[in-house]
């Protein structure tokens, strides 16, 4: 088949609206919107538009764009049967007709598995949306506990000697994710205590989840949808909103296209549910569980 051959007929098919909606979930779980998305891929924003909805006629090689794009294997946007691997196309088949309930259980229990291999040390690690409370919480934690604080974003910015959209536009996000495990990596070796915020899309890159969960203690900061959008705008940023009348939409498909993978973390806290000195009382508590 040439690269540029269609992988199936124009027309809607069970395939063609399964690729759409591994492209609409891999999407929302990366936070791009479809512009930022095409940019990426090298794809039209039309073209992605008929591709999520299931008309659009894909190929090998526009299809390698957008996962590449995503931080994804191709065959992770492909109808079952994607993977060259035969064992590994039987254990991703059970997997998909596991009930889900049990499938929480059996990626758990890899996950706990492949973590505890490692030394978490003392190292607490907050992920969750922008707006959850990363930075704040985090670094009065850390003020709390006297242990170093670490933004891996601001990490990355440091060692790049620019902005984050600088790297993202030069560079694409291949870069961005080389970057955060490096600084991640250089963190956990450094110091065996200290508090991480890590980015907020940190969830949609498979790798760099993994290391930061088997390098520290995991916690999710929750928070309504309001909260984030609230508390983004509140620290003067107010793209969210900008030229967006869909940004409370966009949010929460963000939120419910993440929350699996978020919820495979150590702990989770509701930062919605009380003031912020409840909070870091409640935040201080947890951790100290944890790392003990």
């Amino acid at each position: 088949m040439q690269a540029s051959q269609p992988i199936q007929d124009p027309e809607s098919t069970p395939a063609s609206l399964e690729i759409a909606a591994r492209i609409r979930s891999a999407r929302a779980r990366a936070g791009f919107t479809r512009k930022q998305l095409a940019a990426a891929s090298g794809a039209s924003e039309r073209y992605l538009a008929r591709l999520e909805a299931g008309t659009g006629n894909p190929s090998i090689e526009m299809l390698m764009g957008v996962a590449d794009a995503l931080g994804l294997a191709v065959a992770d946007l492909l109808p079952i049967g994607g993977e060259r691997d035969r064992e590994i196309a039987h254990v991703a088949q059970l997997l998909r007709r596991m009930p889900h309930e049990r499938l929480r259980a059996v990626l758990d229990w890899l996950g706990e598995k492949q973590v505890g291999l490692f030394d978490k040390g003392r190292r607490i690690a907050l992920i969750g949306l922008r707006g959850a409370g990363k930075s704040s919480l985090g670094k009065a934690l850390a003020e709390r506990i006297n242990v170093p604080f670490f933004e891996i974003s601001k990490e990355v910015e440091r060692r790049y000697g620019g902005d984050i959209g600088v790297l993202l536009e030069i560079n694409g996000p291949g870069a961005l994710h080389r970057y955060e495990a490096e600084v991640l990596d250089e963190i956990c070796r450094t110091h065996s205590s200290a508090v991480i915020a890590a980015p907020g899309a940190v969830v949609a890159d498979g790798k760099l989840y993994e290391q930061l969960r088997r390098s520290a203690w995991t916690v999710w900061l929750q928070a309504n949808p309001e909260d984030h959008m609230q508390r983004v705008v509140a620290q003067g940023d107010l793209r969210p909103m900008s030229g967006n009348r869909a940004a409370m939409t966009d949010l929460k498909a963000i939120l419910s296209a993440r929350e699996a993978d978020y919820g495979r973390a150590d702990a989770r806290l509701d930062t919605s549910a009380q003031d912020f000195s409840q909070t870091l009382d409640l935040l201080e508590g947890m951790t100290a569980a944890l790392a003990k």
